[in-house]
């Protein structure tokens, strides 16, 4: 609101009869213009706290780290548009690069929990100083794609994913069933109680089939070439 000054006028009666001009009304100068107040900006966002002390408990999310600190993981609020995947396991266990991961099906990613620096770090298990640790966080993607769904490409290998090689060799890998990479393979069963598959022409795949599957095992598949489904 602008604020300006306005004077009054003053007169009085002189003694014996006798009359004093009237005193001239001076007006005084108009405000400046200047407001008192100044629109109040909407406060800062509340930077993320950790409340429950746990590097990637399970119900954190977390985004990537931009700076020279390739294939680090840190914890964010999960409405954080730099958020990009939401814990749904965490194991506290020693890793090394042989240890059997364990997450549930609906796992996209296995991040690592190394303290080798000092304070525990998560990260990538495709960058080495996060294969080796004190555990491991399970997670999925807060968007699609998810690769560890059934034929997504990623993750544990199980009934319905796709299998690709490379040249005349008995290793795969895994790949989308709908990707740039035409399936060798697809695994359509596990192995019965006398382990046998449900077809006598299905080929069968084990842990030793697989070319890389990062710390990951599994039982014995039945599968089938995609022109045989």
């Amino acid at each position: 609101m602008l604020v300006s000054a306005g004077g009054c006028s003053d007169g009085g009666d002189g003694a014996g009869g006798s009359s004093a001009p009237p005193a001239v009304s001076t007006p005084a100068a108009t405000g400046t213009g200047i407001e008192t107040g100044t629109p109040s900006s909407s406060p800062p966002e509340s930077p993320y706290s950790d409340s429950d002390t746990v590097l990637m408990a399970k119900g954190d999310c977390y985004g990537w780290v931009t700076d020279n600190a390739p294939g680090r993981a840190e914890e964010m609020a999960c409405d954080d548009s730099d958020a990009v995947g939401k814990v749904i396991k965490r194991a506290k266990e020693k890793t090394t690069q042989d240890t059997y991961i364990d997450c549930p099906d609906p796992t996209d990613d296995v991040l690592g929990i190394s303290d080798a620096s000092g304070p525990e770090l998560a990260g990538s298990r495709d960058y080495a100083q996060y294969v080796t640790g004190v555990g491991y966080a399970c997670v999925r993607n807060l968007k699609a794609p998810h690769p560890g769904d059934a034929g997504g490409g990623g993750m544990e290998i199980r009934v319905g994913d796709c299998l690709w090689t490379e040249g005349p060799t008995d290793q795969y890998e895994e790949v989308p069933c709908e990707g740039e990479k035409l399936p060798d393979l697809k695994i359509v069963g596990d192995l019965d109680l006398y382990g046998n598959c449900p077809r006598a022409d299905d080929i069968q795949v084990s842990e030793e089939s697989f070319l890389d599957i990062a710390g990951l095992g599994g039982p014995t598949y039945c599968a089938r070439r995609p022109t045989d489904l």
